[in-house]
């Protein structure tokens, strides 16, 4: 009787535990500032979702632009490590580490940013972008709007208009495609984008509108062209070591609030976070052009060279299966970009 009742007992005590899952605080990382959009509410709601959902079970500590921590280039690097627990990062920063999600950086393959992330995310689950992420639990990928050419004194309205300018690059596909029209890329992170143009180190920038607003570029800016060149993408992702750590009940929040459902939801928040960047250009009133038919076109025929190239490097990266990736993401861009002007 006595050796029942201490199995009972301990078989209670053992539920009884495994029912209480420990709280546990998560550091969180990324390079954007504390007001900027992509922390205010992707990583904010996110957060917030993921805290209700474990009932204060789970919490974080936030890491952003200024810390140690946030540092765009070594997100992948302290979040493989260990020094945090989640990450929000750029594909194409370090260079050569996420190779296959910069498909999306080929010029003129952008459209919004529902379409771009949908995409991104499709072909991660699909497996033909996958492989990098290896050891690492991923979240949502996403892309933001097709972006601009914002500069501070010359327009840039057609191809030649780029000769000779100083323009900061925000990925090497981009790069590319301004040496190829005969501009010099600065590479710098999008932090420091204000300095370099302030002080005339750089005569301009490649951002969409949201850059504008989340690093106060409207009012050292005079010129912006909505050529829909490009989009830049990015990764969220959790230390897969910290996330097979937590209880069922922990990992269930973080993947109720993660997935499709989180990437759908990126399209939205980039088109609220684009507004300020226009509108407070407008109040600048800072030149917006925006190409008709015959001057896209002169563009789309600038930029073929530029899209071989670019392939070709992402070949020497390593990443075998490019023609086959660029064609899917051609078919999922104009899929999910139906379904974004249906709504």
């Amino acid at each position: 009787m006595r050796k029942v009742l201490t199995a009972a007992m301990a078989a209670l005590l053992a539920t009884t535990t495994l029912g209480f899952a420990q709280p546990v605080t998560l550091k969180l990382a990324h390079f954007w500032p504390m007001g900027a959009g992509p922390h205010k509410d992707f990583t904010v709601n996110w957060t917030d979702e993921v805290t209700e959902c474990s009932g204060g079970e789970i919490t974080f500590e936030f890491y952003t632009a200024g810390t140690q921590l946030g540092n765009v280039t070594k997100l992948e690097d302290v979040l493989r490590a260990g020094l945090v627990d989640i990450a929000h990062g750029l594909n194409h920063l370090p260079r050569n580490r996420f190779t296959t999600a910069t498909i999306m950086d080929t010029p003129l393959l952008a459209k919004s940013a529902y379409a771009n992330s949908m995409t991104l995310w499709a072909l991660f689950e699909e497996g033909l972008i996958s492989k990098p992420y290896d050891g690492i639990k991923v979240l949502a990928l996403h892309a933001h709007n097709a972006g601009l050419i914002h500069t501070k004194e010359k327009a840039v309205k057609a191809p030649g208009d780029l000769e000779g300018m100083r323009i900061r690059a925000p990925s090497p596909a981009a790069a590319m495609m301004l040496e190829e029209l005969g501009a010099v890329p600065v590479g710098v992170p999008p932090g420091d984008t204000y300095e370099v143009i302030s002080k005339g180190t750089a005569d301009g920038t490649i951002f969409p509108w949201e850059g504008v607003a989340a690093f106060k570029l409207a009012e050292i800016l005079d010129h912006s062209s909505d050529l829909k060149l490009n989009a830049a993408s990015f990764w969220f992702a959790m230390n897969e070591n910290k996330y097979n750590s937590l209880s069922d009940s922990q990992r269930k929040c973080i993947d109720d609030a993660s997935g499709e459902k989180l990437v759908k939801q990126t399209g939205a928040y980039w088109d609220t976070w684009d507004a300020p960047g226009l509108e407070q250009t407008k109040a600048e009133g800072s030149e917006i052009f925006v190409p008709d038919e015959a001057q896209q076109a002169a563009w789309t025929e600038a930029m073929q060279p530029v899209i071989a190239k670019y392939h070709e490097s992402l070949k020497g990266a390593g990443f075998d299966n490019v023609e086959e990736t660029y064609a899917r993401a051609q078919e999922l861009v104009e899929k999910y970009q139906a379904e974004y002007e249906a709504q």
